[in-house]
């Protein structure tokens, strides 16, 4: 099977990170994957391409769509013939779809007969607004006015913005919801891992290390996180809060500004953007997710898969990923969310073990990428049967 994807970038995010695993866990079962960004060469362009992706830049910039790049990535639907187009995100969702419709009538046009389906990616639960952003909200807009004959099928990442969807307007019997899977051979439990940690912070032995995952973004609400912070470090002393993402850094002067009012400067770690994840994450006593919305959080899931037991708040079908390994409070409730985390912190080492044993456990049977991938391939199969065309 040969599948196109059309993505908007290449950073590193959630979407992103699933591609890059799909691409990785069917590389075995010999399919074959062509990435078209729509913008320029990003971080995770030589990651796709090591695990086997054909990688293309369309050089869109923002602003009115120049026309003749939307034929240029019709032509190159052509060019590769794919079995399934899957694109990801509004802008792709959009952009592909008109895209697909020209390399249809190319098709035609030519004379070949080559049959393929398209299938767009829904990655938020909140459809967003104008004051969240107009163009956005135009692209949502267009999508739930579409949806109903360019696309073959909608995937969301979450039950959460299946239904949020699907009251804006976009039509129901193509939508079905996959969850995002995890890597669960790269992201594993690691007994070295909290005293490296340690040792890189210098911190002692006693130390309790809560991190937060996630770029500098008003979506991850680490005004929630930091407030929190701020209650528990008077209740629990030994808290360290390890904050790792694009942008949360010491050149964050916003954060630097709450930290320092909050009296947080001596316990708040800053490590800004890391490409060793999966080595820092099996360090923490406990992953914090702040955010005031999300689909299925990637950093959750990963942290799960690292035996480390998850405190989150309730937005899009993060409760449902945690279920009863961790603990689930309201978003934007920093009274709750320092509560949950106390809570966690005073338990003995052997019950946070305990719940992380049983967080890796849920992964590995419901969330891993390799049942991911079985449900796109099998939801690819079933659409291309469906136009006659057997994989």
């Amino acid at each position: 099977m040969k599948i196109v994807h059309i993505i908007s970038g290449l950073g590193v995010g959630g979407a992103e990170t699933l591609l890059l695993n799909l691409v990785s866990e069917s590389r075995t079962a010999g399919e074959t994957h062509v990435v078209i960004s729509l913008s320029a060469i990003d971080k995770m362009a030589d990651r796709l391409r090591a695990a086997g992706a054909e990688v293309r830049f369309l050089g869109m910039r923002s602003g009115v769509p120049n026309p003749l790049l939307l034929i240029r990535l019709a032509r190159w639907i052509v060019e590769a013939r794919p079995d399934v187009v899957q694109t990801w995100m509004y802008h792709a969702d959009i952009f592909g779809g008109v895209a697909v419709l020209l390399a249809r009538l190319m098709f035609r046009l030519s004379r070949q007969r080559h049959r393929f389906v398209l299938v767009w990616g829904i990655h938020r639960t909140e459809v967003p607004t104008p004051k969240v952003g107009r163009v956005l909200n135009t692209l949502a807009r267009m999508g739930a006015a579409t949806s109903n004959r360019l696309p073959d099928s909608v995937i969301c990442c979450a039950n959460a913005s299946f239904r949020t969807h699907v009251e804006y307007g976009y039509e129901r019997t193509k939508m079905q919801v996959i969850h995002n899977g995890f890597d669960v051979r790269k992201f594993v439990p690691d007994a070295t891992a909290r005293t490296a940690l340690l040792n890189e912070l210098g911190l002692p032995p006693a130390s309790i290390l809560i991190g937060i995952v996630g770029r500098s973004n008003p979506a991850k609400d680490y005004d929630n996180f930091l407030r929190a912070a701020a209650m528990l470090h008077q209740r629990v002393p030994e808290c360290h809060f390890v904050m790792v993402g694009k942008d949360v850094d010491a050149n964050n002067k916003a954060l630097a500004r709450t930290m320092n009012e909050l009296g947080l400067g001596g316990v708040c770690h800053l490590l800004g953007a890391r490409n060793d994840l999966h080595r820092i994450m099996p360090a923490f006593d406990m992953l914090c997710l702040s955010s005031r919305t999300e689909g299925l959080p990637t950093v959750v899931g990963e942290a799960m898969a690292c035996s480390v037991p998850c405190v989150v708040t309730d937005v899009g079908d993060t409760g449902q990923l945690v279920g009863d390994t961790g603990l689930v409070v309201p978003p934007r409730d920093p009274v709750s969310l320092s509560d949950a985390l106390e809570q966690m912190a005073t338990l003995s080492l052997e019950q946070r073990k305990t719940l992380g044993r049983l967080a890796r456990e849920r992964i590995v049977e419901s969330f891993s990428i390799t049942v991911c991938w079985q449900q796109y391939r099998d939801m690819y199969t079933t659409l291309l049967r469906a136009k006659g065309v057997t994989r």
